[in-house]
């Protein structure tokens, strides 16, 4: 892949991607601390007035719709790992999304007159 002075992206896409995981590993650890949405209208509706909101709420989670949700993930303990996904999804939908503007481009290109 050359940019058009001749030299290649590369470099620079992966420098890009390096610095995306760090930054978006670390900054889900700040995230985590707090419920998510459906935690606290969980907290604020059916474990209002509960002596232990904690274990209210552990008691109102129940079983994962799927029913795959692997152990090591079902508590907040691995933050890093939602941003280590979200950015490895955002970077693959990028490239497919970059590779099939470069294929329609190329074959659009072709079809005009010069």
């Amino acid at each position: 892949m050359m940019a058009a002075s001749g030299r290649s992206v590369v470099p620079f896409v992966i420098v890009g991607l390096v610095v995306s995981l760090v930054i978006g590993m670390l900054v889900a650890n700040f995230a985590a601390s707090t419920p998510d949405a459906q935690q606290r209208a969980v907290i604020e509706s059916a474990c209002q007035n509960a002596p232990d909101a904690e274990a209210c709420l552990a008691e109102q989670e129940g079983n994962p719709v799927l029913g795959i949700q692997p152990a090591f993930l079902a508590d907040y303990d691995v933050t890093w790992a939602s941003g280590l996904v979200g950015v490895a999804a955002t970077f693959a939908i990028g490239v497919g999304v970059a590779l099939i503007s470069r294929r329609l481009g190329s074959s659009g290109a072709s079809n005009r007159v010069k």
